[in-house]
């Protein structure tokens, strides 16, 4: 079955959830893989917002992915070191590691498979608390560019993304490459079972009316994006905090959130303006990202579409006047992106 197959593989490769590279990973030069998302602290005591589910059993399929190396969640909201919260409604990284532990445990009782072969799931799991809210999108490249962040290639993206095998090819992503992704939505024909059997079980077992599809943002919409991947040390040190900085309504240079309007865009140009990058990528025809959020919507605009303001990034580092910004190249067609 699905699961069986996805553990023989983290069984047979070296050391699959430790940040140190042991001698044949490091003779072979192997790159490290981590996934770096952000979450919000749960609130105990109150009810679980259906969403959470989604996010749930998305972060546990890539952890169970045997290729990615490491999965770093920055849990924001925590309340743990607030003396102003009773004990019993504090949340933290204690609390975020037992529930995932508890989710995990649920579903190797419900799966096909409730062998682990005597890994740890969790053992692959980095959590940092985050005492602040939600961040802004330079934050969130400063938390992938963190010392706790242990691969070589990162991973960034919404944590209701779900990673099917073809995540793979991210390890082989050339130096000099950045590479976007707009999600392949949800799509019970199309969503490989080993992926999709996490959303089946954590998030529709408690919630039979759920949809069942999410529009394919690959297809219909190469303006968006949901995930980032790059070489660590390509970045490291080159990221302006200004260039993650637009004028709100009063002049005033204010930075902007990834679930604003032209967000991912605006952050695109800040990130292109490192030196060492050389040509901006959309892989989502090489790399499938599966879009775990048939729920409604947590975020909502309030009255107009307003837009986060250019410069954009994409294929022509967009300066025009035109309202839509440039979509970055395809990956497949330019076959530019990977070793």
């Amino acid at each position: 079955d699905p699961a069986s197959v996805w553990w023989n593989a983290l069984r047979s490769s070296s050391s699959p959830w430790s940040s140190t590279h042991n001698t044949i990973d490091d003779a072979n030069d192997v790159k490290k893989v981590s996934y770096v998302t952000s979450f919000w602290a749960k609130t105990p005591g109150t009810k679980i917002h259906p969403h959470r589910r989604e996010i749930e059993a998305a972060l546990l399929a890539n952890i169970y992915n045997p290729h990615i190396d490491q999965v770093v969640v920055f849990l924001d909201g925590v309340t743990s070191g607030d003396d102003n919260v009773e004990e019993e409604f504090k949340s933290s990284c204690v609390h975020f590691h037992q529930d995932m532990a508890e989710i995990n445990r649920q579903f190797l009782q419900r799966s096909a498979s409730s062998n682990t072969h005597g890994v740890d799931p969790m053992s692959k799991v980095t959590c940092v608390n985050v005492i602040t809210g939600q961040p802004t999108y330079h934050q969130m490249f400063l938390n992938a560019l963190s010392n706790v962040v242990t691969g070589d290639i990162v991973i960034m993206a919404n944590a209701d993304m779900a990673f099917d095998d073809s995540i793979s090819k991210a390890r082989k992503l050339k130096e000099d490459v950045l590479i976007v992704l707009g999600t392949r939505g949800f799509s019970p024909d199309a969503i490989p079972v080993s992926t999709r059997q996490f959303y089946d079980i954590i998030a529709r077992a408690e919630n039979q009316q759920l949809k069942e599809l999410d529009v394919d943002q690959c297809s219909t919409n190469h303006w968006s994006w949901d995930t980032w991947i790059f070489h660590k040390e390509g970045i490291q040190g080159q990221l302006q905090e200004e260039h993650f900085q637009r004028p709100n309504i009063y002049d005033e240079m204010v930075p902007f959130y990834m679930n604003e309007n032209g967000a991912e865009n605006a952050a695109l140009w800040a990130v292109e303006q490192c030196p060492s990058l050389a040509t901006t990528y959309n892989a989502c025809d090489e790399i499938h990202s599966w879009s775990f959020h048939l729920t409604a919507k947590t975020h909502h605009s309030q009255g107009q579409s307003v837009f986060v303001p250019k410069p954009y990034g994409g294929s022509e580092r967009t300066k025009s006047e035109k309202f839509r910004p440039h979509p970055p190249q395809w990956c497949k067609r330019e076959n530019g992106c990977f070793e």
